[in-house]
């Protein structure tokens, strides 16, 4: 219960404060620009699970991410790179790239984007006393996003939003922890890599597009006939 509470509780955050009122008149055409954000999400996480043990598992984890996107018009694509540091064990890394729709109602910003990627996980179910085998496993995966930001300050430059995301690893693999380490000698546990996540991000950065008067992109006699 307190997994799910979080998960909506970030989400429904996030999409409140990017649907606050502030939509500004049509007047100005977006050009192409390029969009930069960092984020943090808790995530529900059945992508490892415990083979030996498997009425012991933590489903709720953390991490930060960044984003950049190049903005066409509707369109965006670009990149993500996301995880948690795996000092103590239970490391990942996402490196992901991302395209899609992304539409404009005054300051509010939607998206809808696919993504594609690997995921990297370092020690599973490791810690400081002991080791895995193998120490790391890349996996690939298909995944999608959907969110919306706004658009404030000065010139419409920084942003704040949310996204709602899902990706599912495209294979599996299997990792052992030993159980034996400096201090400990306890027995072997194995775990299955691979399979879905999900969470709700909050975002915040910067937004820079090349404007242009609305009539800009029109044709010269549909200008001529605006004026």
């Amino acid at each position: 219960m307190k997994m799910r509470s979080s998960i909506v509780a970030a989400g429904a955050a996030a999409f409140i404060l990017a649907l606050s009122p502030g939509a500004r008149a049509q007047d100005e055409a977006w050009g192409p620009g390029i969009s930069i954000d960092g984020y943090i999400a808790p995530v529900w996480d059945a992508a490892v699970t415990n083979v030996t043990n498997p009425q012991s598992q933590n489903r709720l984890r953390g991490l930060v991410g960044l984003s950049a996107l190049a903005n066409f018009g509707p369109c965006a694509a670009g990149g993500v790179v996301e995880g948690f540091p795996g000092v103590l064990g239970n490391g990942r890394l996402t490196v992901g790239a991302v395209a899609g729709w992304q539409p404009r109602v005054g300051t509010h910003w939607f998206q809808v984007l696919g993504e594609a990627g690997a995921e990297r996980f370092t020690d599973v179910g490791g810690d400081l006393f002991s080791t895995t085998t193998p120490h790391e496993i890349w996996l690939s995966y298909l995944g999608a996003r959907i969110g919306v930001s706004e658009t404030f300050g000065r010139g419409g430059h920084f942003v704040l939003g949310g996204w709602l995301f899902v990706r599912k690893d495209l294979d599996e693999a299997t990792a052992t922890n030993n159980g034996a380490g400096l201090f400990s000698s306890g027995p072997a546990t194995d775990y299955r890599v691979g399979g879905t996540s999900a969470g709700a991000t909050l975002r915040f950065g910067f937004r820079f597009d090349r404007r242009r008067p609305a009539g800009d992109d029109q044709p010269p006699e549909v200008a001529v006939a605006a004026n």
